[in-house]
């Protein structure tokens, strides 16, 4: 991979793609944040409970053993209604609060994470490689954190103290949309790193080339700072 022009501006194909796969995660994230079909009923089963994601409940003439009111619950309820203070606690067990956390430190920084990167694309800031350091620290913390909240999500739904009948229910596509979300954020992690390397390759042999130099005294200069920043028609370090 190397440089290609888009329009008047240039780009270095590692962060170009690398940001493509960061914008999927994001309609991702958000997409699996907040619909509620984390966990669904198969169909030709008992109704009574429908859906759930992180923040909502979909029920159907559902009544709960600990509700003493026995009161039918229809409906689509946000975990902090009214109507679901009788069996918050049910709702969202030590583990269910673990899997929110670490799916909204997810979504944090990933909307952190693309924020800098729309400044970036109409930038030079694109062409430092400290930037696509942070940016791919960025995207490992987006990956680490949804790869949590999957697993433990993944091992904890099946509790028959959670939802009720549990072989009656599967990971539905709220779910795997936050597995597809970490896999484009690890890509993304893996272009920005690529880029790094990309953009330092250049100065280090530079410096290399300085150092060789500087061990010659009266060693005239071999033009490697033009080549530095035009060889590869880029911004030199200083101008950016």
């Amino acid at each position: 991979m190397g440089i290609f022009r888009f329009g008047n501006a240039e780009y270095s194909t590692h962060f170009f793609v690398g940001t493509i796969f960061m914008f999927l995660s994001t309609l991702c994230c958000i997409s699996a944040f907040a619909s509620p079909y984390w966990t669904k009923r198969y169909l030709d089963t008992p109704k009574d409970f429908q859906n759930i994601g992180l923040w909502e409940l979909c029920l159907y003439k559902y009544r709960h053993y600990k509700d003493d009111l026995q009161i039918p619950y229809t409906g689509c309820f946000w975990f902090w209604t009214n109507e679901m203070y009788r069996f918050r606690d049910w709702i969202i067990p030590p583990w269910f609060k673990w899997v929110q956390a670490f799916a909204t430190l997810g979504f944090i920084f990933t909307i952190a994470t693309i924020s800098s990167l729309a400044v970036a694309v109409f930038s030079a800031f694109r062409w430092q490689w400290r930037y696509q350091l942070v940016w791919s620290i960025l995207s490992f913390v987006i990956f680490a954190c949804e790869l949590i909240s999957l697993c433990i999500y993944g091992v904890y739904s099946q509790d028959r103290l959670w939802m009720p009948r549990p072989e009656f229910n599967y990971l539905s596509y709220s779910y795997w949309i936050e597995a597809a979300a970490l896999i484009f954020a690890l890509g993304a992690c893996t272009l920005f790193a690529a880029d790094i390397q990309f953009l330092r390759e250049p100065y280090d042999d530079y410096i290399d080339d300085k150092h060789y130099h500087d061990a010659l005294p009266y060693s005239p200069s071999n033009g490697s700072h033009l080549q530095l920043t035009q060889g590869r028609n880029r911004f030199s370090q200083y101008e950016v």
